[in-house]
């Protein structure tokens, strides 16, 4: 019998956004999205039966993250899984977390795919997608590699492929400006700006348009029309979420430094675009022929603290063995000693 089990999954960046949740349960989405699942920003999960008498599941995020969001996730999917032992579970990221890069959708992509391992009988993708949006709504959307589209609803095909990762080799730039946890996590930013901004009707309508246009463009591989369509939806959300009631304003100064680097860029000649989802970081698309010299050019904006590059990535998978950047603190050694856990009753 497997008794532990980790799984790796990539974040992802919403080329056109999901801002606003659709009232009701199930955490649906007011709009439809379209992503792009990025290599190499990735969170692990660990997963470790317990013995049956042990009582309750525990559960640690590190670096920390909201554990009893966490907490309240695996005893769910425990039960929609039919996972009757406990479990000691660990989840962890190479990026910041928390700060608007879609660590919560990497690293419950992760963990719906380590409990999948465990489950009764095969879940299917359609059913594990569901199950992990209930952890992040985007995390849905990690479940799946490449270019992705979310619509709502749970019948199958709510969540599809629009193009593998092979289909265009990108080169997305991510410009850090902060590291730090931002200070209105998505899930309230979500919810006071459709609740207080005149403008949400508005972003919804317009998103059709916009999903329409960057599915083409994914399917012609297009960079100029769907970096314009990016920046474009971008800009909408980030100024709709500027008119909630109190406003919510996720930028740095060091954000529109970057933005106004990227137009400088393609003034010179250089088609690089920029998007920016719910935090304070850029992410850079450009053809890979640039992206050392559009690297370069975000580095030297003030502010920036470093820029991360990457490309379109895969789906999680399990994995034998932890990733090397797992490993720090003696993670996979003692877990026990070396995280603060929080024990599944106490959540």
């Amino acid at each position: 019998m497997t008794t532990v089990v980790w799984a790796v999954a990539n974040a992802n960046v919403a080329l056109v956004k999901y801002w606003g949740r659709a009232p009701g349960p199930g955490h649906q989405p007011a709009g439809t999205s379209l992503s792009l699942t990025l290599e190499g920003l990735a969170s692990g999960a660990r997963v470790a039966r317990r013995p049956p008498r042990a009582g309750a599941d525990r559960v640690a995020w590190a670096p920390p993250g909201p554990v009893a969001e966490l907490g309240r996730f695996v005893a769910h999917a425990r039960a929609q899984l039919g996972i009757e032992h406990p479990l000691d579970v660990v989840v962890t990221s190479n990026f910041p977390v928390a700060a608007g890069l879609a660590s919560s959708a990497s690293a419950y992509a992760a963990l719906t795919t380590a409990l999948a391992a465990l489950a009764t009988g095969r879940p299917s993708a359609d059913r594990l997608a569901a199950l992990a949006r209930q952890g992040s709504g985007s995390a849905c959307r990690s479940m799946l590699g490449g270019f992705v589209q979310w619509r709502p609803g749970d019948d199958v095909g709510a969540v599809t492929q629009v193009a593998p990762p092979e289909h265009w080799p990108l080169a997305v730039l991510v410009a850090v400006t902060a590291a730090g946890p931002k200070r209105v996590p998505s899930r309230e930013g979500m919810r006071r700006t459709r609740a207080s901004s005149p403008f949400f009707e508005a972003w919804l309508a317009a998103g059709e348009a916009d999903l329409a246009a960057v599915r083409e463009a994914v399917r012609s591989r297009d960079l100029p029309a769907l970096g314009a369509v990016a920046e474009r939806n971008a800009l909408r959300m980030h100024a709709t979420a500027l008119g909630a009631d109190p406003p919510l304003l996720y930028w740095e100064a060091a954000t529109v430094s970057v933005i106004r680097q990227v137009w400088r860029l393609r003034e010179g000649g250089v088609p690089a675009f920029f998007t920016v989802d719910a935090g304070p970081q850029v992410k850079v698309l450009c053809e890979p022929g640039d992206a050392e010299r559009v690297g370069r050019a975000l580095a030297d904006v003030p502010g920036v603290l470093r820029v991360l590059r990457s490309r379109p990535g895969g789906a999680p998978r399990t994995v034998p063995q932890p990733p090397s950047w797992a490993l720090s603190g003696g993670l996979s050694q003692n877990l026990s000693r070396d995280l603060s856990w929080t024990v599944g009753e106490a959540v």
